[in-house]
């Protein structure tokens, strides 16, 4: 159909689809921005349990660890664990 041939009603129904498509563009655009925003800060975050597990003794290597195992579950506990076994030369259960 062109547009001349839209009733008042079905101009407006399709101009509120326009804007609904529209706002879900910019809800999905503002979302992945976050989500970026999110893993850097994750990312950072990473670096500095790293830099920290590098820098200190054993008894702090532990603390680290044991607080990993207190804090974290499943998926992300693994995760920790396979990087402070990584850092520590294969040592770290």
């Amino acid at each position: 159909m062109e547009e001349k041939e839209l009733t008042t009603e079905e101009k407006r129904l399709k101009k509120i689809a326009q804007l609904k498509a529209r706002l879900q563009k910019e809800e999905a655009r503002l979302a992945d921005s976050e989500r970026k925003k999110r893993t850097g800060q994750l990312i950072s975050w990473g670096v500095m349990v790293e830099e920290i597990f590098k820098s200190t003794d054993e008894a702090g290597r532990q603390r680290l660890i044991e607080s990993a195992k207190k804090h974290l579950k499943e998926r992300n506990l693994q995760r920790a664990l396979e990087g402070f076994s990584r850092l520590d030369g294969g040592g770290v259960s």
